[in-house]
């Protein structure tokens, strides 16, 4: 049967989201409340941090200033406030800090305007021009960073409210809109009755993520099987460039972020290990600049793109960059790009392989158009991509009997399933998702492709471990992996309550 886009298919795509959305995923209340007491101790030793450095009272939240008449009432800064005379940028400026202005292009007249603030930019690039030659950076910036990121997670994810079901679990809600997004992907929110949050941006990288993804569990006797599509938006975007040599090295398996880390920077591919790779700088560069290179991004977003991560690469780097990778790929801008401008330029409409249109007005004439060409760029692989997931997400929620429908996040190219930790079981599941994501996607070029998943299990979100070639062997090996894991952590956390009962024992004494 054909899949198209189409009004009844929403519709069904929303009802289907429902039931997702109040399923819901367990919290492990234990590990939430420790990472909350972890989160508000590490927000007041970086308030410290800034304390200390700045000689003033630095601090979050109206509730913890000094009020009027204490003493150091003047002399006080509160990190979030953005209005008044103890701003973060008045302060920084106060004590000699070179605040760089932030270019933001104004909506109304199309121009740019150079502003000052204390966006996550700024203090990125104030961290990466090592401020008054601090190794490593300012420690007061290094800090007021770390506390932006922390009162984010908490007030994002750690003091949501949780929803207590009819069984006694504790769930974190969401609520799916099937129709969110201008590319046709998902997006969410909280529920409709106020729990939970967005369930597409759980924090993924870093230590940070880890404390809040080890509070989300699954089930009793249950395990997470989490599918996503492998390359995901190379896949139509290297169809879209008619760039077949792309597409068989991505058949074939080969790490492409490897392979043009390599051809960018002239390293061999083999005088690393995969591990070594993904570690190295190159890796990240060729990455981020493959991934600006697909979408149009010009050099000095792509630099800001970099400070955002705590990397001070200058605009003409950027551009170096992407003209070494243009050179060696010239399919993205020669013909990938080259189609999109015709069409919008022909009849202001893209249609994707789904029948997916959206239309592109308020193309100027004598003028570059880098916006909406940037968002024309990016469409019709974000929505294939988004659209092959609500397909799989669709099949496998009505070819399932309602007891066995087990799907608990949905994140534009990946699923999460909460299942039975039972190898048998897993596998069976593991074939079915497989087969929900196996369809031929033709585009406009005759081209088609197939995009491939991959998987892993785990018993929560921050400790997973792959099933390396989609067989039922792999699945045996990443399910005693991850039960080795479990009665590793559970043996641990025995002799910590055991020595504690006995510290409690002898101080009683």
């Amino acid at each position: 049967m054909e899949e198209k886009i189409t009004s009844r298919y929403i519709h069904s795509l929303q009802a289907t989201f429902h039931q997702i959305e109040n399923r819901g995923i367990c919290i492990d209340k234990e590990a939430l409340e420790n990472a909350k007491i972890y989160v508000n101790t590490e927000i007041q030793r970086n308030l410290s941090i800034c304390s200390q450095q700045w000689g003033c009272h630095v601090y979050v939240g109206a509730e913890n200033a000094y009020k009027k008449g204490q003493v150091d009432f003047e002399n006080q800064v509160n990190i979030n406030s953005s209005s008044g005379e103890k701003t973060l940028l008045k302060k920084l400026k106060d004590l000699g800090y070179k605040v760089p202005a932030i270019s933001k292009k104004n909506e109304e007249t199309g121009e740019y305007e150079a502003k000052y603030s204390t966006g996550e930019l700024t203090l990125q690039k104030m961290l990466v021009t090592n401020q008054f030659n601090f190794v490593g950076g300012d420690p007061g910036i290094r800090a007021v960073l770390q506390i932006r990121e922390l009162t984010k997670l908490r007030s994002s994810y750690l003091i949501c409210r949780l929803y207590l079901s009819p069984r006694r679990e504790i769930l974190y809600l969401t609520h799916y809109n099937a129709a969110g997004t201008l590319t046709g992907r998902r997006s969410s929110k909280k529920h409709t009755f106020g729990y939970g949050n967005n369930a597409q941006n759980f924090p993924k990288h870093g230590k940070l993520s880890k404390i809040f993804r080890r509070c989300l569990i699954s089930r009793p006797g249950c395990i997470f099987l989490m599918v996503d599509q492998k390359g995901a938006e190379e896949w139509p975007v290297s169809a879209l460039a008619e760039n077949l040599q792309a597409l068989a090295e991505m058949q074939a398996g080969v790490n492409r972020h490897i392979r043009r880390a390599a051809r960018i920077f002239n390293v061999s591919e083999g005088s690393r290990t995969e591990t070594e790779w993904k570690d190295s700088l190159e890796y990240y560069l060729g990455k981020k600049t493959g991934h600006a290179n697909n979408y149009g991004m010009q050099a000095p977003r792509m630099s800001d793109s970099l400070a955002k991560d705590g990397y001070s690469i200058p605009p003409l780097s950027c551009k170096t960059l992407l003209d070494k990778l243009n050179s060696l790929e010239p399919q993205i801008r020669g013909v990938f790009h080259e189609y999109i401008k015709r069409e919008i330029n022909k009849s202001r409409v893209l249609i994707t392989p789904f029948g997916r249109e959206r239309q592109f007005l308020g193309l100027r004439p004598n003028d570059n158009n880098y916006k909406l060409f940037n968002e024309a760029y990016s469409y019709i692989p974000q929505s294939v991509v988004g659209d092959n997931n609500g397909f799989a997400v669709q099949l496998l929620e009505t070819t399932l009997p309602p007891e066995n429908r087990a799907i608990v996040q949905e994140n534009h190219d990946s699923i999460v399933q909460d299942i039975p930790a039972k190898a048998v079981i897993i596998w069976e599941y593991l074939q079915r998702t497989v087969r929900a994501y196996d369809r031929t996607i033709k585009f406009y070029n005759g081209i088609e492709i197939n995009i491939p998943v991959e998987a892993e299990l785990g018993y929560n979100f921050a400790n997973t471990f792959k099933i390396k070639d989609i067989s039922y062997e792999s699945v045996v090996q990443a399910l005693k992996k991850c039960n080795e894991l479990r009665e590793k952590e559970l043996n641990e956390k025995r002799t910590q309550e055991e020595h504690q009962k006995l510290m409690d024992l002898a101080s009683s004494l």
